[in-house]
């Protein structure tokens, strides 16, 4: 199908004529909330409160969360801090493989000859 000089410009019209799509707000994981206010949560740790009252007021704030699984999220915000970033495509550096002896406290296993029993 063909379209005519006409049609594209009437198209072309309807669209600069379409209002602003308003941008949806980001939304984040509890895990990820937490990540990011994890130097607040630090800081209040710091001056004296428990994790127990953190987490009732970060419930008390509309962020349901329990207290184990604030400190399990807050290791995890804590370990991604740490540990060093790598550009992509890099390999992380080889460790020299370290041998283990042979571990001769267990019993052995001696192969038996063939027989026709089954």
């Amino acid at each position: 199908m063909k379209y005519t000089t006409e049609q594209l410009e009437a198209i072309a019209a309807k669209l600069r004529e379409m209002p602003p799509v308003e941008k949806k707000k980001q939304e984040h994981s509890k895990q990820e909330a937490v990540r990011i206010l994890s130097k607040e949560i630090a800081a209040l740790q710091k001056r004296g409160y428990t994790l127990d009252q953190i987490s009732e007021t970060l419930r008390g704030e509309g962020l349901s969360i329990a207290t184990p699984t604030l400190k399990s999220y807050l290791q995890r915000a804590r370990s991604t801090k740490k540990a060093p970033a790598q550009a992509p495509g890099d390999t992380p550096p080889r460790r020299p493989a370290v041998k283990k002896p042979a571990d001769t406290s267990k019993a052995t296993f001696t192969p038996k000859p063939d027989s026709d029993d089954i």
